[in-house]
């Protein structure tokens, strides 16, 4: 069995290039989210083979032995749109970065002020700071998903249109479950 260390982005990527967020959050923090989000939602969607080749690109020296495609799924860019093996309309799309990236920010949107301690969950503050109320995290993190879901669908509609070039069998999206309990 092969181990692949290296994921689709790094801390950096998703510190420096998403919304506002503090440059002082730890990697440690950040890379089980990004292993989360390649795990649960890139990769279920691409399919194994092209999340392995993909992870095979990043960490190749040379680039040409791939699919000239693998930087514009990856970065975003202009395509001809294919319907019915026809060129059907030009599209522009951000890229598989971009979506990782406000998956990623969703999840420390939500969970990043959270602490397992030997004495139970706890959130971090000090004299400095104050709590955001859970409803406005879940806001922004319903938010985050929302630019991340369409951002992959563009994706995916790329891959549908490049399918003759790039290995890509569609996964299958995993539904988020929201429950709304209404008062008597």
């Amino acid at each position: 069995m092969q181990h692949q260390p290296q994921h689709l982005t790094t801390p950096d990527y998703i510190r420096n290039n998403v919304r506002s967020m503090s440059r002082y959050i730890e990697d440690n923090r950040i890379e089980p989210y990004i292993d989360e989000v390649e795990q649960r939602i890139i990769k279920p969607r691409i399919g194994h083979e092209l999340f392995i080749d993909l992870i095979d690109w990043i960490n190749s020296e040379n680039k040409s032995a791939f699919p000239e495609e693998y930087e514009t799924l990856m970065s975003g860019g202009i395509y001809e749109y294919i319907v019915n093996c026809q060129p059907f309309e030009q599209r522009v799309f951000k890229g598989l970065l971009e979506a990782m990236k406000y998956y990623v920010y969703a999840k420390i949107v939500k969970n990043n002020d959270i602490n397992i301690t030997r004495f139970g969950i706890v959130n971090k503050d000090d004299e400095y700071s104050s709590r955001v109320d859970l409803n406005i995290r879940l806001a922004a993190e319903k938010d985050a998903l929302q630019i991340a879901d369409g951002y992959m669908s563009e994706c995916i509609d790329f891959l549908k249109s490049t399918s003759a070039i790039i290995k890509f069998k569609k996964g299958k999206q995993n539904n988020r479950l929201s429950i709304t309990i209404i008062g008597d």
